[in-house]
């Protein structure tokens, strides 16, 4: 059975090929498959905005004979082709690289009006409930969907502190018709700004709002966007706002003013998601840390090999190995003992179908050689190899936090960190690591390197990593900075 995927996958493409070419809907999916395929065999290729153009105009068509349902699916097609992971978590993603042009199509068609421009009517704000009389424990009530791993250490901190009750709401075991698809988000959108109707508050949602002080969304996507939209208010409503977020359509069509508060963790993210969506500007805005995964761990021993480089993650082309593999080549035209050390998934076997970057990659690879460059696979065993490698490297073109550095640097690995492509314009990693360790190409990562690899300077290296770990990521420092953003007064964060 595996050897007919191939042939399926072929036959699917060609049939959109095909069936773009005919009018009506069959046309209409046509478009939206094939550039879904192509974009997925080559996220380089720009011919997709044209694809994007017909289905808004499609959109536009329908929406003006009055058929408002399939205007707006034939809009969201042109959204997703437009936020299609292909084109943001490759290479160099055109939303940060131009938020305006990218938006332009989206913005100003008919419908993009309609959805992305026009004024919530100020009727409809839904009244909060009366202050809670005053308890010695703050209502947390938590809403997210399946992924709660960033969360989950937080809330079992906050609760440890006892100044906090949480109550959480799994939208998706919510009973029937309580959490909405997608396509009934965007109506509700559509209905909010059209005629001022809201969507109906499931009873359990409603039941912790009344109950809650303040409600938390984790992760500010399409959850946060239903929320906006529904015809109940929580006391105070505040959402945490991660990477994944800005490279989709719903940071563009949450109701923003009913936002009391946005807990962001990496100043570069927000900056883009303020220069993408205009709706943010009012929004208050507090940075929080994380809770490192694995903890900061002991003390970091002696015992290491400063010349060992590592990097956690790597298969992804937005990780853009490539870069630390040309510094790592470079670096052994100085010194033949530098090694790499890959921590995380590697390459899956090499198809027909494979992009050229892990061709690319793939060569590379091959001519280093394992005793070069070592691949570990997935581990459990992280903080133990950070702590016999002598330098942490990051080469992404974007990050959030880039969690795996503070993980690093916790273990006594200085950091190289590569100032990110698409989140250069926004800040970068400066704005969260120490500037002198952000390099702007490869040779300047191999100077880096290169310095702090020295013998007479890399303990004093290895032990500022460290402190700046502890400073950072102290657990009672971050849980303190929660517990001031997660206060309901305006004044307390």
């Amino acid at each position: 059975m595996a050897d007919l995927w191939p042939l399926l996958d072929r036959a699917v493409r060609a049939g959109s090929r095909f069936a773009r070419r005919l009018p009506g809907t069959v046309g209409g999916m046509g478009i939206y498959f094939s550039a879904r395929h192509r974009l997925a065999a080559d996220p380089e290729r720009t011919d997709w905005r044209e694809d994007v153009d017909a289905l808004l105009a499609r959109a536009d068509r329908s929406l003006a004979r009055g058929r408002i349902a399939a205007g707006l699916r034939w809009y969201d097609k042109a959204l997703r082709i437009s936020y299609d992971p292909s084109l943001h978590q490759a290479g160099s993603s055109p939303l940060a690289a131009d938020p305006v042009t990218f938006l332009r199509a989206l913005r100003d068609c008919a419908t993009g009006t309609i959805m992305l421009r026009s004024a919530v009517p100020a009727a409809s704000v839904p009244e909060r409930p009366a202050p809670r009389p005053d308890g010695d424990r703050t209502h947390l009530l938590v809403i997210a969907q399946e992924n709660w791993t960033f969360i989950r250490p937080l809330l079992d901190a906050l609760r440890a502190t006892g100044r906090f009750e949480i109550r959480e709401i799994e939208v998706d075991a919510l009973p029937d018709a309580g959490f909405p698809d997608r396509d009934r988000i965007l109506r509700g959108r559509y209905d909010l700004v059209t005629t001022g109707v809201r969507m109906p508050t499931p009873p359990g949602v409603a039941d912790g709002y009344d109950w809650a002080d303040v409600v938390l969304v984790e992760w500010s996507h399409h959850v946060l966007t239903w929320v906006t939209l529904l015809d109940r208010a929580p006391r105070a409503l505040m959402a945490r706002f991660h990477r994944f977020e800005a490279f989709t359509p719903f940071a563009l069509l949450h109701d923003h003013a009913r936002l009391d508060r946005l807990l962001y963790v990496a100043p570069p993210v927000w900056n883009l998601a303020r220069a993408a969506a205009p709706g943010f500007a009012d929004v208050q805005a507090v940075q929080v840390g994380n809770l490192l995964a694995r903890g900061l761990g002991p003390a970091p021993g002696e015992e290491r090999d400063r010349h060992l480089l590592v990097q956690v993650g790597w298969r992804r082309e937005v990780k853009d190995v490539l870069f630390t593999l040309e510094v790592l080549t470079r670096l052994r035209t100085h010194d033949p003992r530098y090694r790499l050390r890959l921590i995380g998934p590697g390459l899956a076997a090499p198809t027909a179908a494979e992009s050229s970057y892990h061709r690319r990659v793939r060569a590379r690879l091959a001519a280093l050689g394992p005793e070069v460059v070592e691949q570990l696979g997935r581990r459990e065993d992280v903080p133990a190899l950070l702590a016999e490698s002598g330098l942490i490297i990051s080469s992404s073109r974007h990050e959030g936090t880039h969690e795996s550095i503070m993980e690093g640097l916790a273990a006594g690995c200085p950091a190289v960190i590569r100032d990110w492509p698409d989140a250069a314009d926004y800040g970068g990693p400066g704005t969260l690591y120490g500037s002198d360790w952000v390099v702007t190409d490869v040779e300047a990562a191999v100077q880096r390197v290169l310095e702090v690899t020295a013998a007479e300077r890399y303990p004093a290296a290895a032990r500022e990593a460290r402190e700046f770990a502890l400073a950072h990521r102290d657990p009672e420092t971050v849980v303190a900075a929660y517990e001031r953003a997660l206060s309901a007064d305006p004044a307390a964060a």
